[in-house]
């Protein structure tokens, strides 16, 4: 479509179900991307430049903010409608068609004889789009694997509620309470460990969509959410102890200090540095 000069593109996995592409074109003239099919579901996020796609042999526009979706093994064509003026920005997943299937399952509380099937490739959500954003980020960043695994199941779950036609409610919680307190049991002793959502279903013997579900509704907070405030918890102890900063961003779990700084600051009101400085250590 562009050649190398004009395109930078990265891309990752995450899993085995899923591939991610984060794609920056440089300002030039229209271009166009031939007939080609994926095997997974393609899901996009068109950041600051429209696009349109042929497929089922419609044109569909793709607005600034859009969420595309094309089916696996769906014949599809790209094209810039215009001209780039700036530099054009697009964020991409691919998600294996077994994910996106067992996701339906969960949401409708039954086996899906077939995979979710959206029958508007293109949809405007502004809500949606912006946690899809924050996911591909995620997924690129240091957040940690339970975060990234409730994100991309908390996007996926929601993409399929809200616009494949098999909408059927969710289930309801249920009273999973000795599920939910083994699993905050584990977080609050292993808040350290980069444990993923797969590992805490097991625990729990629930789905990790069930699981998180429920432990939202009795918790109030996502797994990764309970899991990140156990850590900072655990590095305001380290703290008045006297441990350095890095260490303590180590022992507690976090990628690196910037990492611990982040949430820390974010959850207890000053960065940890500020916060040891103007404590006591008082025996």
């Amino acid at each position: 479509m562009k050649d190398e000069k004009e395109q930078c593109v990265k891309a990752w996995l995450f899993g085995e179900n899923v591939v991610l592409e984060s794609y920056s074109y440089a300002p030039g003239p229209a271009a166009e991307l031939p007939k080609h099919s994926h095997q997974e579901y393609q899901i996009g996020l068109s950041l600051n430049f429209p696009g349109e796609y042929r497929y089922r042999g419609t044109s569909h526009a793709v607005p600034v903010g859009s969420l595309s979706v094309i089916h696996p093994g769906e014949v599809h064509s790209v094209r810039d409608p215009q001209a780039r003026q700036t530099s054009a920005e697009y964020r991409m997943m691919y998600a294996n068609p077994k994910l996106l299937g067992e996701a339906a399952s969960e949401i409708s509380g039954r086996e899906m004889a077939s995979l979710p099937f959206f029958p508007n490739p293109v949809t405007l959500d502004k809500t949606l789009a912006r946690d899809f954003l924050k996911l591909h980020m995620a997924l690129e960043g240091s957040a940690s694997r339970l975060e990234k695994d409730s994100r991309l199941l908390s996007v996926l779950a929601r993409f399929i509620r809200r616009h494949a036609d098999t909408r059927s409610s969710p289930r309801l919680a249920g009273e999973e309470q000795q599920a939910i307190k083994l699993v905050r049991e584990y977080l609050e002793d292993a808040h350290a460990d980069n444990v993923s959502l797969e590992e805490l279903s097991r625990l729990a013997n629930l789905s990790p969509f069930h699981l998180t579900r429920v432990f939202s509704k009795r918790v109030g907070m996502p797994p990764h959410a309970y899991q990140t405030q156990v850590r900072v918890a655990r590095a305001r102890e380290l703290l008045l102890r006297g441990w350095p900063i890095a260490l303590t961003a180590f022992e507690t779990g976090f990628a690196d200090q910037s990492h611990l700084t982040r949430h820390f600051k974010r959850l207890v009101g000053v960065p940890p540095g500020s916060y040891a400085k103007h404590s006591k250590n008082v025996q």
